[in-house]
């Protein structure tokens, strides 16, 4: 009796109105939260960034993993089980056709908020930068088995050099048992399932033997980056890709983005002081202080944004339902008013 007592109970109260519009408040109050206190920190983060007190308030109630915390998870669960009776409830008392619309707007609405609620907490993204031959494992970056090889990848050009398209061939091996061959560039993904894979930014590898002892060590740079030979002394070698080198009154420079002429431009520091630098081409050596660098090869990279988002669809089920309900309770509306007349 009791259990039944309490039942009725709890139904009535998540059947008002009232409720439903108290419980959209709060979730919207503390998903707001959510939005300017940073997700996903560690807790020395918050300590270090917002002071003793408040980071125990931050830590001890999951705000830092809002989306993912059972509270608020419990909170999406009661709004959506109000808007659903409140529409079960107004079915039973009115038996028309438009309160049948109404319940499909209920629906839609508890479906968005489901699809946005595992969207912000569920959903995966990755960055990858993957040279031209090579293939990693997607399961090192968080998501379901599979692998992924860049075949090729093209830029696309004005006259004036500026990229007007780059693109990326890809094989997208043994995901979820099946395999995907596909080009994509900017605003063309490739689509498997919940998974996109994006074109992002491109640039350039430059690959160096170290000659300086017997092991012959292979240094692989992008473009302006730094490899570190001797941390103590705080020694390092940047390389700059010049594609198309060329060395006249207005200074070195490359004349074009296309590897027509190739070097590589290095510079040895040394507690970020310049100690040597010099500039060669493909399958030169040169001497830098006390290093010796031989330019073997150079090829190009792709950036590419990697997402996995499930909610996505309910999200689009939810809108899908709305345009129904909304459809229909206008119909019948007309049909009614037309009826009349």
């Amino acid at each position: 009796m009791m259990i039944n007592k309490w039942l009725k109970q709890l139904t009535q109260t998540l059947a008002s109105m009232q409720t439903a519009i108290y419980l959209l408040l709060i979730v919207g109050v503390v998903s707001a939260l959510g939005t300017f206190i940073p997700q996903g920190q560690t807790p020395t983060f918050y300590m270090q960034h917002y002071g003793e007190i408040t980071s125990l308030i931050i830590n001890g109630l999951g705000l830092g993993t809002l989306y993912h915390v059972w509270w608020f998870q419990l909170l999406i669960i009661l709004l959506c089980l109000s808007i659903l009776t409140c529409a079960y409830q107004r079915l039973r008392r009115v038996k028309k056709i438009t309160v049948l619309a109404s319940l499909l707007m209920h629906l839609a609405v508890v479906f968005i908020l489901i699809g946005a609620l595992w969207s912000l907490g569920y959903s995966h993204s990755s960055f990858i930068e993957i040279a031209r031959g090579q293939t990693v494992s997607l399961n090192n970056y968080g998501f379901e088995n599979g692998r992924l090889t860049l075949n090729d990848f093209k830029i696309d050009y004005y006259p004036d050099f500026q990229p007007r398209q780059y693109s990326s061939d890809l094989s997208l091996i043994n995901y979820k048992g099946k395999n995907i061959e596909q080009s994509i560039s900017v605003n063309h993904p490739l689509k498997a399932g919940s998974l996109k894979i994006y074109q992002s930014t491109w640039g350039w590898v430059m690959q160096l033997t170290n000659l300086t002892d017997t092991t012959g060590t292979i240094i692989s740079l992008k473009d302006k980056d730094y490899f570190l030979f001797d941390e103590k002394e705080q020694i390092k070698v940047q390389a700059i890709f010049l594609p198309d080198f060329e060395d006249s009154e207005s200074g070195i420079h490359s004349k074009s983005p296309l590897p027509n002429h190739p070097h590589v431009w290095l510079t040895l520091l040394q507690q970020g002081k310049i100690v040597d630098m010099a500039i060669i081409p493909v399958g030169d050596e040169v001497h830098l202080g006390s290093y010796h660098l031989r330019f073997d090869i150079f090829f190009p990279y792709s950036g590419l944004q990697i997402k996995q988002d499930s909610g996505v669809y309910m999200v689009f089920a939810g809108f899908i339902i709305l345009l129904a309900g909304l459809g229909m309770r206008y119909w019948f509306v007309f049909m009614d008013k037309k009826g009349a007349n």
